[in-house]
């Protein structure tokens, strides 16, 4: 009988230290609540066609904006964007766009037309036309992303446009 006390004994003592130094399954992080609900989007370089099943835009460029355009004042600067769009369906199409340049750390600039018309489009299916956004920053701004929003489908698919450092206009000097 002190035989069987004395294996229990080991037993549940062999229990204990197995349990004991067993690692713990770690915990998964805590969702943080709310965060961004990103409108769906296609991306590409500011070098790419890119296309949302709607409508397309391609020969992007971006500059500096002339005296004309934009007077620097109180350390800002301005950038132009300008691109192609074309209609990509098979009906007549209608729109505007919107849009915003970050940088790095998420910081949004929005957009502004420079005319009236500049951002606005009619389009039969196939044919294109030239659009212009202009977009004031302060000087040390660095931009890597614009956000263009076809508000002819406010909801999506916007375009993601990524840019490279050589794509970025160097601050005028003035």
């Amino acid at each position: 009988m002190k035989q069987l006390i004395g294996i229990a004994i080991v037993l549940g003592v062999a229990a204990v230290a197995l349990t004991q130094t067993r690692p713990a399954a770690a915990a998964g992080p805590t969702p943080v609540p709310g965060g961004a609900n990103q409108v769906s989007g296609v991306s590409g370089p500011l070098s790419s066609t890119l296309f949302n099943g709607k409508v397309r835009i391609r020969e992007m460029a971006l500059r500096n904006a002339t005296a004309a355009e934009y007077t620097p004042d109180g350390g800002n600067r301005g950038i132009i964007f300008s691109w192609l769009v074309s209609n990509g369906t098979s009906s007549a199409r209608t729109g505007y766009f919107a849009s915003s340049i970050s940088d790095a750390d998420g910081v949004v600039i929005d957009g502004k037309q420079t005319s009236v018309y500049s951002t606005f489009y009619t389009l039969q299916p196939g044919s294109a036309a030239r659009a212009t956004m202009q977009f004031i920053v302060p000087a040390n701004f660095v931009p890597t992303k614009i956000l263009l929003t076809d508000q002819g489908s406010p909801a999506g698919p916007a375009f993601r446009i990524l840019l490279k450092p050589a794509d970025v206009p160097a601050p005028s000097a003035t």
